[in-house]
């Protein structure tokens, strides 16, 4: 049983070294020339809500308005954001959102759980700034983009940011800028903001972007605290689990040893009875009980004496032991199923982070 528990505590592990699948790869962009914004679109109110939650500014949310957004459940967006039309794109598999410059429209996934919310929010931010990248001159776009490499190269080398963005370019190098914006600012945030230049131009999009950032970590905290929880259960659990086996087994062995002695006294009281009384007189015995009780050298009866009350000692304690650790055990039981239950919630949300192991 432990070393199961253990395999799906790995599991959670596993997310916690990896990141979530889906912003790992495919938070995408679909590459098409002459973006249009068209004419102004009346949102729907769920639009407005993750508009509002993503922290996007007046322009920010018309751009993400006139995408025309979908915001749609694991089986409704599988194969949404897969390129059938030949243009260049990121990777489609794992994908959680895309943009389609060309279309000017946005597809976002959205999880079951709410308490997911924050990498949908995320994930709305994301194609909003893909859509943003587009709206900037190329002077501005061609200004940028240093900088965001400079901002990219001060990231700490073990950050998921750099998988993702790999991810997310995959063989098409063309789509690294509108993805360095994108990451970069729905994911980092330090003292003092960006480079200035890229702060300024974010501000046209997002209005808070330290609260945007905010929405990034913490989904992740969410499944980073889950999966230290089921962690701390799970190494409580099992050192609980050896304590109570090892009560078991001394137990079951001082059970034992009072047989034995319980098959000797009887057999010495019956010696004893057995002897004329005379010898019965005579006869002194000494004896050091099991658990090490030292009964001195005394008449025979009264040392047999002693050892009977021993045995009705061991005949209330025994049992009294045996209550205690089965409500122990029985105690770990319930919280085995309490700490699988914690892990089969940590890996179900994680299982939502990619729509198609959903949908």
């Amino acid at each position: 049983m432990v070393v199961s528990l253990v395999a799906l505590v790995l599991a959670v592990a596993w997310w916690l070294q990896s990141g979530a699948p889906g912003l790992q790869y495919g938070v995408g962009r679909l590459l098409d020339p002459d973006p249009s914004q068209g004419a102004p679109v009346e949102p729907s109110a769920e639009a407005i809500a993750f508009a509002q939650e993503a922290h996007l500014t007046e322009e920010g949310s018309q751009l993400f308005y006139n995408a025309r957004p979908e915001l749609l459940g694991a089986a409704e967006f599988v194969g949404r954001c897969v390129d059938d039309v030949g243009v260049p794109r990121v990777r489609a598999d794992g994908a959680v959102g895309c943009y389609s410059s060309g279309a000017n429209s946005i597809v976002v996934y959205v999880p079951a759980d709410p308490r997911l919310r924050g990498f949908a929010v995320e994930t709305v931010a994301h194609e909003a700034l893909h859509a943003a990248w587009d709206r900037l001159a190329q002077d501005e776009r061609d200004q940028l983009t240093p900088l965001l490499e400079a901002e990219l190269a001060a990231v700490a080398a073990d950050d998921m940011i750099h998988l993702q963005l790999a991810g997310s370019v995959g063989d098409h190098p063309e789509n690294r800028p509108t993805e360095l914006f994108a990451y970069l600012g729905t994911q980092v945030w330090h003292d003092g903001g960006l480079h200035p230049r890229v702060e300024e131009v974010y501000a046209r999009f997002i209005a808070d972007r330290p609260a945007l950032v905010a929405v990034h970590e913490g989904w992740g905290a969410l499944l980073d605290g889950l999966g230290a929880e089921v962690d701390a259960a799970s190494q409580a659990l099992t050192a609980q689990e050896a304590a109570n086996g090892q009560e078991r087994a001394q137990l079951t062995a001082d059970a034992e040893s009072v047989e034995f002695y319980r098959r000797s006294h009887q057999e010495k009281v019956a010696e004893l009875a057995a002897m004329r009384a005379e010898q019965r007189e005579g006869l002194r015995l000494s004896w050091e009980w099991w658990d090490g009780t030292p009964l001195p050298m005394a008449a025979a009866d009264k040392t047999l004496a002693k050892a009977a009350a021993l045995l009705a000692r061991d005949d209330v304690e025994l049992p009294a032991r045996d209550a205690v650790i089965r409500a122990a055990e029985e105690a770990a039981a319930a919280e085995r199923l309490r700490v699988q239950a914690l892990v089969d919630d940590v890996n179900a949300l994680q299982a939502q982070l990619d729509p198609a192991s959903v949908g």
